[in-house]
């Protein structure tokens, strides 16, 4: 986007007369150190605030660039999942499960519903309470739906015909979802900050991928298990430009998720998520955040 990111081992703008940068040697006044501080800071929301307003430009442009292509490539028309006469479950592809299956899959959901509201949800608000100076977004997604649900485990069931309905529920990696917003300037310290909190409040980090390098997509990804039940719990941490992008291009992703997506139209949506994504500036130091790989527990 050409904007030097602090990051990246460039003090934004130039220093005043006098003044190194923030890696200057040490400064026997303190004054004089505070008032490097302030000027260091005052650059770097300078810095950012040019690149928020560079997205917000060009965020009109992209919309129409996808509604462009929505038109280009209509949308196939798809059959909507459905319980069958006999009680079984299909989805209008090569997913389905036997009445017995659908009815422990219902119920499975239902439970996972109520431990997302009554449980996960409190822990989670109480999160949140700790740092008012982010925010919890998206709520109104929080739960996956039960067919979307249903899908994932009969995905589960053709690799691992083995596993009940319970087992291949809990390795759906986000029935429960919830997602961080945290200005770019305070991004990493309060990712790390909310992980030892949610950590504090009982759920197990069991992922953890770090993907603001990547060109097709920005942000963190977590998910989260609760030892209790085994339910897995995903939390996303964005910044408000990145997760403006993640909505914007989550058509996109959909479609190159999907198995009748031709060659040329993958092409396409992958340049079209690199064009949102490469407007997206890094917050300074999370590329010091690790990734947590999740171990295999045979």
């Amino acid at each position: 986007m050409g904007i030097d990111r602090p990051e990246d081992g460039d003090t934004p703008g130039d220093a005043p007369a006098g003044r190194g940068g923030p890696d200057a040697g040490p400064l026997s006044d303190p004054s004089a150190r505070m008032a490097e501080q302030a000027w260091y800071r005052g650059t770097v929301e300078k810095v950012y605030a040019a690149a928020r307003d560079a997205w917000t430009e060009a965020v009109p442009g992209l919309r129409a660039a996808w509604a462009k292509h929505e038109q280009h490539y209509p949308e196939r028309t798809r059959l909507a999942p459905r319980t069958q006469p006999d009680g079984s479950w299909v989805d209008g592809g090569n997913r389905e499960l036997t009445p017995e299956h659908n009815a422990e899959a219902a119920k499975a959901c239902a439970d996972t519903r109520d431990e997302g509201r009554e449980i996960v949800l409190p822990a989670v608000r109480r999160v949140e309470a700790a740092d008012p100076g982010r925010r919890l977004a998206g709520l109104k997604n929080m739960l996956k739906g039960e067919d979307r649900l249903k899908e994932k485990i009969a995905d589960a069931l053709q690799a691992r015909p083995e596993l009940t309905i319970r087992q291949a529920l809990s390795i759906v990696p986000d029935p429960v979802r919830f997602t961080f917003t945290y200005g770019t300037e305070r991004y990493t310290a309060g990712v790390r900050a909310d992980v030892e909190r949610l950590k504090a409040e009982g759920f197990e980090l069991i992922k953890l991928k770090n993907l603001w390098a990547d060109d097709q997509y920005k942000g963190i990804n977590s998910q989260w298990r609760r030892p209790e039940t085994g339910l897995r719990v995903e939390m996303q941490f964005h910044t408000p430009e990145s997760l403006e992008a993640k909505e914007l291009t989550h058509k996109a992703y959909e479609r190159i998720r999907s198995s009748s997506v031709t060659s040329a139209e993958r092409g396409e949506l992958e340049d079209y998520q690199r064009r949102v994504n490469v407007l997206i500036a890094s917050p300074p130091g999370v590329a010091e955040i690790d990734d947590f790989p999740e171990k295999n527990d045979g």
